[in-house]
């Protein structure tokens, strides 16, 4: 990548605005008229790279006809979690682009893409006159959930209503996409189950539990 500092604030990528429809986002800028190309970066918010560090493979070319064309630049929301786009000013010079580093957050926007929905149920078996009942738990998600993520919690004489209301236990394999169902476990007739997040606040930024 040839980047170089950037030779005028009129060179700029300033006034980054996003309209966002389902997993759609629609950007706009205010694009300097000598400008013709610019590059747009599209990483995890978490995941940002020093300018330095980023590859051309990851930066996509964008010229002004497009942007006409599209009224901006229209992108997917394929992650869960917040996104970064960052837009890069640059010049054709010599056949070759040139990218200017534009090191402020002028050019820089975080967009909030839908948290992925993990649905969870509990079935429980009794018998007449048993002291002990069965229960299954299963568990419907969209992504792939590695098993550290949700935890389940017993609890005597009534429901869960937090991590903190019982006793807590793992699961000890991840969860592929689609439905899980867990082996039937044994308990006390009057012991009930529910299934939380082990890290509620972070977790809930990105995925949503949702009881069936």
């Amino acid at each position: 990548m040839n980047w170089e500092p950037i030779s005028s604030p009129n060179h700029e990528i300033r006034d980054v605005n996003k309209t966002v429809r389902d997993t759609e986002v629609h950007l706009s800028w205010f694009w300097s008229k000598e400008i013709d190309f610019v590059y747009i970066y599209k990483a995890s918010a978490d995941n940002i790279k020093p300018i330095n560090e980023i590859d051309e493979q990851e930066l996509k070319l964008y010229t002004r006809e497009e942007y006409k064309v599209n009224q901006g630049y229209i992108g997917k929301l394929d992650t869960i979690g917040r996104t970064a786009y960052r837009i890069f000013p640059c010049q054709k010079r010599d056949g070759k682009l040139t990218v200017f580093k534009q090191e402020n957050e002028n050019n820089l926007i975080y967009i909030t893409g839908s948290r992925a929905k993990i649905y969870f149920s509990i079935a429980y078996k009794n018998k007449l006159f048993h002291s002990r009942k069965k229960v299954k738990m299963a568990i419907m998600t969209e992504l792939p959930l590695e098993k550290e993520l949700l935890v389940y919690v017993k609890k005597s004489g009534g429901v869960p209503i937090s991590l903190e209301d019982g006793t807590v236990y793992p699961f000890v394999r991840d969860f592929p996409a689609g439905k899980t169902v867990t082996p039937e476990i044994e308990m006390d007739k009057n012991e009930f189950l529910r299934i939380f997040f082990s890290n509620g606040k972070n977790a809930a930024q990105n995925y949503e539990l949702i009881p069936e």
